[in-house]
């Protein structure tokens, strides 16, 4: 053992320049490895991606970013070669944070960065530190639209509708510092020029603020975004009206004169469908439902679809019956015919006599009795049941061209008794 070691300390004397040399380039040759591979070294990182995520505070009180978050973050970094060489921005995030927006209004965030995986780094500079948001409170209101056509214009006889819109409401999605200002909303028709037929047309939408002023729709976002106008097209005419009376069989028409007030109305159809009416039918009555001193009144009727743009939807009817007078003259029963009678059933009268109430011009009337009155019972279709009961009876004066009628509706009393079935 002490042979082996004296050996060796006289190999290290013998050889001492040559392991001095060794030891040398060994530690250049590290040194220069650690340059080459392991450096420490600085880098920089374009175009990360800023998030910015609301909070629920924002989201529960409708506050959002207004304009669109489109910077992108430059960043430069420190670290060992090996870590950081390779990185790209797809490596890191960038971040603001939003907790402290509790309003509308103008804010600066720093933009926090950090990496997505775990390495060694260090940040030297963020360009840009800080970005300026403005936050603002975004509301959605319903509004109707309100069609309009300023520029088309209409022949003579045609009349233009109610204009209408596709869809009739519209959402509008904004700052509330604006949504709050719309007063109206307006689709105006982009047509020019006559029209005679219905149409269907594209808009301009137009919002209105206070006073009139337009409100820039740039800002604000529309749902739908386009809406359509409806412009009716009529044809106009001015019809007279007319009644029609259920007079007797032998009542002479030309003896009773009345007014209609008004007169006529101008009446708006679609398309050409008014062109054949000649008159307009506004109402039936029976002469015996006319009485002295009182007018009669109608409500002007018209189809779906037709207008009355004369604004008069009462008619009154004014009887021309200046010297006419009433009389009431008694029937009795055995003037009365009972007709269409059961065969299963007795029928007697128990009504001894009517009244009736007869209308017409004064000198006439003096000249009228009993005889000239003809009054039926109709048992046809009348449900009968033995015993006591009230069925119409009908009544006209006999001869021709009759100037006067019976007024009003009468009944009479009959007594029904079911027959032996033998």
């Amino acid at each position: 053992m002490k042979n082996l070691l004296f050996n060796f300390l006289n190999d290290i004397k013998r050889n001492y320049r040559t392991l001095i040399l060794a030891f040398i380039i060994a530690a250049a040759f590290w040194i220069v490895v650690s340059i080459q591979v392991f450096p420490t070294i600085e880098t920089e990182i374009s175009g990360i991606t800023i998030e910015a995520n609301p909070t629920e505070y924002m989201l529960s009180n409708n506050l959002q970013i207004v304009e669109e978050l489109s910077e992108l973050v430059n960043i430069r970094i420190e670290g060992k070669r090996f870590d950081i060489s390779g990185l790209r921005a797809d490596d890191f995030y960038a971040s603001i944070d939003l907790s402290s927006v509790r309003s509308a209004g103008t804010y600066s965030f720093t933009v926090d960065v950090s990496a997505k995986s775990n390495f060694d780094y260090s940040i030297l500079d963020t360009n840009p530190f800080k970005v300026t948001l403005t936050v603002d409170e975004i509301i959605s209101r319903e509004f109707d639209i309100e069609g309009t056509a300023p520029d088309i214009s209409l022949p003579e006889g045609y009349y233009a509708g109610d204009i209408t819109t596709s869809p009739e409401k519209i959402t509008i999605t904004g700052s509330a510092s604006v949504v709050n200002k719309i007063t109206k909303v307006e689709a105006r028709s982009g047509y020019h020029g006559d029209i005679i037929e219905s149409l269907h047309t594209n808009s301009d939408i137009i919002i209105y603020g206070e006073n009139g002023s337009r409100i820039l729709a740039d800002n604000l976002k529309l749902s739908p975004e386009k809406v359509s106008v409806e412009i009716p097209i009529y044809r106009q005419k001015e019809l007279p009206l007319n009644i029609v009376i259920n007079y007797p069989s032998n009542f002479d028409t030309d003896s009773l004169k009345y007014e209609i007030q008004p007169s006529s109305i101008i009446v708006a159809a679609p398309g050409n469908l008014i062109d054949n009416i000649s008159k307009l039918d506004i109402g039936t009555i029976n002469l015996s439902d006319i009485s002295l001193n009182k007018s009669t009144y109608f409500t002007i009727p018209l189809p779906d679809g037709y207008k009355n743009l004369s604004g008069n939807n009462t008619v009154k009817i004014e009887w021309d019956t200046e010297n006419y007078g009433t009389l009431n003259i008694p029937v009795r029963t055995e003037n009365i015919t009972v007709t269409n009678t059961p065969d299963n059933f007795d029928i007697t009268l128990t009504t001894r006599n009517v009244n009736f109430t007869v209308v017409g011009p004064s000198d006439v009337l003096s000249g009228i009795l009993e005889s000239d009155f003809t009054v039926t019972a109709n048992l046809l279709g009348v449900s009968l049941r033995e015993g006591s009961q009230d069925v119409t009876i009908n009544a006209q004066l006999k001869g021709e061209n009759q100037s006067c009628w019976i007024s009003g509706e009468y009944k009479v009393t009959i007594k029904a008794t079911q027959k032996d079935a033998g």
